[in-house]
């Protein structure tokens, strides 16, 4: 009976810990700046500025980046997504709000 409770305790970290977020989640969610390449403080897909298509990010229509990792735990918190300019190939950080 205690090594089913240690496992499951020291398993609850891995359960948590690892997920990759839908184009969906990426589209309906702020992203505030972190580091690395920069193409707003803030993003929001909400097709006045910019705009989500696939994995591509598009500034006023014009493809700029694509997203080429997310992460997050299945809780909704530590959200991130990594993007690469198209023109530099330079990658950022951007941070759930």
């Amino acid at each position: 009976m205690k090594t089913i409770a240690t496992l499951t305790i020291l398993s609850l970290p891995l359960v948590t810990c690892c997920t990759t977020l839908s184009p969906e989640h990426i589209r309906g969610h702020k992203w505030l700046y972190g580091q690395g390449y920069r193409i707003g403080d803030q993003l929001q897909f909400d097709n006045k500025t910019y705009s989500f298509k696939g994995d591509t990010i598009l500034k006023s229509n014009l493809p700029v980046a694509v997203v080429v990792m997310s992460s997050g735990d299945l809780l909704g918190n530590n959200n991130d997504i990594t993007i690469q300019s198209l023109a530099t190939g330079e990658e950022g950080l951007y941070h759930e709000k």
